[in-house]
């Protein structure tokens, strides 16, 4: 029984430590829960100011745009009426040039039929005074023919007549040639024979023995 006592106060005291560590516990989760608590409304807090500036932000943005859409509408609205009145006043143009156009159309009209009946003219004259120049350049073609026939024959007869010249020239240089080599060859010889004559006189007198001394 004694020892049934003992353990029953090990296991009350055992219960206590254990009552006494879940209450720490139980208090230091409810510290930590208050902590989060207390910063998840702070970042809550934080997050709804900033929602609130983002709202304030896009009103704004939506506001300006609402401006800028208003002031944008106004000036397609003016450029419309600008375009709208330029294309009225090119209407307008166009007309009037396509009249003037007819206008000049109907003046220029029989000036052209003029200028094609003076062309017709022009071309008529061109073709007849071609055609006598065609006429008139066969007739010189053909006496320019008889002129260069006349010439050519002219030429050949010139041509055998200086033919003949040649010949004539070439004989008499043959000539010359045959009498200046017979030339040479004489007077060859006869500086020979007086090289030979001068040499021999001078033998004799080079060999001729003093007349005076001991």
């Amino acid at each position: 029984m004694a020892e049934d006592y003992v353990s029953r106060d090990e296991h009350r005291a055992d219960m206590a430590e254990l009552r006494s560590e879940f209450k720490e516990g139980i208090a230091g989760l409810r510290q930590e829960i208050t902590t989060l608590t207390k910063t998840m409304e702070a970042n809550q807090q934080t997050m709804l100011l900033r929602f609130e500036q983002v709202d304030q932000r896009f009103d704004q943005v939506d506001k300006q745009r609402q401006e800028d859409r208003q002031v944008m509408l106004q000036q397609f609205q003016q450029a419309d009426q600008r375009h709208s009145d330029l294309l009225a006043m090119m209407n307008q143009r166009f007309d009037q040039v396509d009249k003037q156009r007819q206008e000049d159309r109907q003046v220029m009209l029989p000036q052209f039929q003029q200028v094609d009946q003076r062309h017709s003219d022009l071309l008529a004259a061109m073709n007849q005074r071609f055609d006598q120049v065609d006429k008139q350049r066969q007739e010189d073609r053909q006496v320019m023919l008889q002129q260069f026939q006349q010439v050519d024959q002219q030429r050949q007869a010139d041509r055998q007549e200086i033919n003949q010249r040649f010949a004539q020239h070439e004989t008499r240089l043959g000539s010359i040639e045959n009498w200046m080599r017979t030339t040479f060859v004489t007077i060859a010889l006869v500086a020979v024979g007086v090289a030979t004559q001068l040499f021999y006189t001078l033998m004799r007198f080079g060999l001729k023995p003093p007349t005076g001394g001991p």
